[in-house]
C-alpha cells in the first residue's frame, strides 16, 4: 500500500504536500511501487494520511505534468512506463571490523577542539555568536531577488559562467566597500565563502613552516586552527584595553593576523596610535597584515571605527569580511580586498579546488544589494542590536555591578573580566545545566591562559529574555566565587537618619560595571540626578529613607526598578549592599565645587 511509503511530521520545515510527493517519488524509483497497477485512488490515500483529498489531487497532478505518472481514464494514475527505475537493493553488506589507528594517520597540529553541538532548543538564555534574528530576514525581497536571478537572461549568467561574479564584486566595490572608506576596482577583490575560507585560501598561499605569523592574545581561534594547518609559527600577542599591543616584536613576523575595529573576541578597538605604528614597522619590516573586519556593518554607534585599509590604503593589508552578521550565517558569502596578485592567484586556488561560490547565491546577493535591501536591512538591524546592546547594559550593571566589563564599542558581544580567583569554566558548565549557553574566555587564549574571563554575546538571545538570563547567571557566579556580604562588615549599618544626614545635598561619585564613573547628586525633596562619563548618558529619579534603608528609582536607569540599599560607612568609604546583602559598590563624596 502507497501509504506505508509516506511518513508525516506536521513539525518538519516542508509542507504536507511536499512530504507526501516526496515519499512517493522516493517509493516509485526505487522500485516498490508496481508499472502495472493503478495508485492508491486520492480518497483512500487521503484518509489514510489524514490529510485533505484536494491535498493527494495537487500531488498526484504534479506528478502527472513531470511525467513521472500518467494518467488513464477511468482507471486512475501509473507509474510512466517509460521510467527507468533500477530495483532495490534488497541487502547490505555490514561493514567490517578494523583495526585502523586513524590518529596514525591524521597531521599533527596543536589546534583547539572543537566544542560539540549542541540542540539550541533546549537553551532559552543563548548568550552566544552564530546566530541572527530569522524574523528580522527579509524573505520576500530576497525571494524577489532569487526569482529574478532564475530568469531567462539571468540564470544562463550563472549556470554557464560557475567563476564569474562580476555583478556581485561591482555591487561590493561600489554599494559596501565605499561605506567602509575603501575605494577599489574590480582586480583587488575576490568572493569567498566566508571569513573562514577566505582564511583558508590565504594560508594556503602565503603560510608555511617558515612563516611566522602574529596572533592576538586572546585571539579568533579559527585563525590560529587555519595558521596551524600550515605549521605556522605563531606568536601570540597580548590584547589590552587599546587593542593589540603593537611593539618590536612585529618585527619578526611575515605577517600579522589582526581584528583592529572589533577585536574578537574582547571588542576592545585598536588605538589611532597603534594603528599608525603598526603600518609604520609593516613597511620598515616588510610584513603583511591581515585585517578581519567581521561585523563593520552592524556598528551602531555615530562614530564607528573605520577599517585600517581605509586609513592606511595600502597593498600591505589584506582585508576580509563576509555577510554573515548581517544576512545570515548559512550564505556564506565572504571577500578578500587585496592587490591584483594575490586575487589572482585566489581565484585560480578556487578553480583548482572547485570552491568558487555558489553563482546563484552570488547573483541574488547581487540583486538584493544593488535594489537597496541590503541598506534597508542594515537599519533594521542596528536598531535592532542597539535596543539589546542597551537591554544588556543595564542588566550587567544591575546583577554584575563590580565585573569589569569591557565595553561594546561596536560588536555584538562583551568580554567579562572577573575577580582574579574567577573559574569562568566552572560558571560555564553550571550555566549549561541551568539552560543558559555562554563562553569560558580560555578558549580564545593561544599563550598565558586565563580562566576568569568570560564573553556574552547578545547575538542569539531574544530581548525579552536578556534581563532574566543575566540574572541567573550572576546568581551562578556567586556560587563558583562569593562576593562580600553586609554581615561581613565590621562597621555599623546606618540608621534612616543618619542616611538622610549624609546624602542629603551631597554628590556621590562611583564606578558602574563598566569601571566608567558616574555622579549621583541627592537634592532636596527626594530628587536625585545621576550623570555618566558616557556621553548623553543622563538620568534622574528620586531617593527616601524606609525602615533604615536608602530606597532609590531611577527614570531610565536599572530599569526604573525600586531598590533597597543598605549602606556602610567603613574606612571613609561608602559600601552599599543590595536586597540580599551582596555587595554592589564603593562611593566617595565629591567636594562642593562653591567650597574648594
Amino acid at each position: 500500500m502507497l501509504n506505508r511509503y509516506i511518513h508525516l511530521d506536521p513539525s518538519h520545515s516542508t509542507t504536507l504536500q511536499d512530504q507526501i510527493k516526496s515519499g512517493i517519488t522516493q517509493a516509485i524509483f526505487e522500485g516498490f511501487v508496481s508499472k502495472n497497477t493503478p495508485l492508491s485512488s486520492s480518497r483512500r490515500l487521503a484518509q489514510q494520511l489524514n490529510v485533505s483529498r484536494n491535498t493527494i489531487l495537487r500531488v498526484y497532478e504534479q506528478l502527472n505534468e513531470e511525467n513521472i505518472l500518467i494518467s488513464v481514464e477511468r482507471k486512475g494514475y501509473f507509474v510512466n512506463p517509460n521510467l527507468e527505475i533500477s530495483p532495490s537493493t534488497t541487502h547490505s553488506i555490514p561493514p567490517s571490523p578494523t583495526s585502523i589507528v586513524w590518529s596514525d594517520f591524521f597531521n599533527t597540529e596543536t589546534t583547539l577542539s572543537l566544542p560539540a553541538t549542541k540542540n539550541l532548543k533546549h537553551y532559552r538564555y543563548k548568550f552566544i555568536s552564530g546566530m541572527v534574528n530569522t524574523e528580522l530576514f527579509p524573505v520576500a525581497e530576497w525571494r524577489k531577488c532569487s526569482l529574478q536571478s532564475l530568469n531567462r537572461i539571468n540564470h544562463q549568467l550563472w549556470t554557464s559562467k560557475p567563476n564569474d561574479n562580476s555583478e556581485l564584486i561591482e555591487q561590493i566595490r561600489t554599494r559596501v566597500l565605499t561605506r567602509r572608506g575603501i575605494f577599489v576596482d574590480a582586480s583587488h577583490i575576490a568572493v569567498t565563502l566566508g571569513c573562514q575560507n577566505s582564511l583558508y585560501y590565504l594560508s594556503k598561499l602565503l603560510i608555511s613552516k617558515n612563516t611566522t605569523v602574529a596572533i592576538e592574545n586572546p585571539g579568533y581561534p579559527e585563525a590560529c586552527h587555519q595558521f596551524q594547518a600550515q605549521q605556522a609559527k605563531l606568536l601570540p600577542i597580548d590584547v589590552d584595553e587599546h587593542g593589540l599591543q603593537v611593539d618590536e616584536r612585529l618585527n619578526q613576523c611575515h605577517i600579522v593576523y589582526t581584528t583592529p575595529s572589533n577585536q574578537m573576541p574582547t571588542t576592545v578597538r585598536l588605538a589611532p596610535e597603534r594603528r599608525q605604528r603598526l603600518i609604520q614597522q609593516a613597511e620598515h619590516s616588510n610584513f603583511l597584515i591581515i585585517e578581519d573586519d567581521f561585523e563593520h556593518d552592524i556598528s551602531f554607534l555615530e562614530h564607528s571605527s573605520p577599517a585600517l585599509k581605509s586609513d592606511y590604503p595600502s597593498d600591505r593589508i589584506i582585508y576580509i569580511s563576509s555577510f554573515t552578521s548581517t544576512i545570515a550565517p548559512g550564505l556564506r558569502i565572504g571577500y578578500i580586498v587585496a592587490a591584483p596578485p594575490l586575487i589572482a592567484q585566489i581565484r585560480a586556488l578556487q578553480l583548482r579546488t572547485h570552491s568558487c561560490p555558489p553563482k546563484n547565491n552570488c547573483q541574488t546577493l547581487a540583486l538584493f544589494i544593488s535594489f537597496g535591501y541590503y541598506d534597508a536591512l542594515l537599519q533594521k538591524v542596528r536598531k535592532h542590536y542597539r535596543e539589546k546592546l542597551l537591554t544588556i547594559e543595564k542588566a550587567m550593571n544591575y546583577y554584575f555591578p563590580q565585573s569589569g566589563v569591557t565595553p561594546s564599542l561596536a560588536g555584538t558581544a562583551f568580554w567579562v573580566n572577573y575577580k582574579a580567583e574567577f573559574n569562568a569554566k566552572q560558571l560555564e558548565k553550571l550555566a549549561e545545566q541551568q539552560g543558559i549557553l555562554m563562553e569560558n574566555g580560555s578558549r580564545y587564549f593561544f599563550h598565558n591562559t586565563k580562566n576568569n574571563c568570560f564573553r556574552l554575546s547578545f547575538q542569539s538571545i531574544e530581548t525579552q529574555h536578556i534581563r532574566e538570563g543575566i540574572r541567573q547567571l550572576s546568581a551562578l557566579a556567586k556560587q563558583v566565587m562569593p562576593i562580600a556580604r553586609l554581615e561581613e562588615c565590621h562597621a555599623p549599618r546606618l540608621t534612616g537618619s543618619q542616611i538622610k544626614a549624609l546624602l542629603l545635598n551631597r554628590t556621590l561619585l562611583s564606578k558602574d560595571c563598566f569601571n566608567i564613573p558616574y555622579r549621583i547628586s541627592f537634592l532636596g525633596g527626594s530628587k536625585m540626578t545621576g550623570v555618566s562619563e558616557r556621553p548623553n548618558d543622563i538620568d534622574e529619579g528620586y531617593w527616601w529613607v524606609e525602615h533604615d534603608k536608602f530606597v532609590y528609582q531611577w527614570r531610565n536607569w536599572q530599569f526604573s526598578d525600586i531598590r533597597y540599599i543598605t549602606i556602610v560607612v567603613e574606612q571613609g568609604e561608602i559600601k552599599r549592599f543590595d536586597e540580599d546583602g551582596y555587595f554592589i559598590g564603593e562611593a566617595k563624596f565629591v567636594e562642593d565645587a562653591n567650597s574648594a
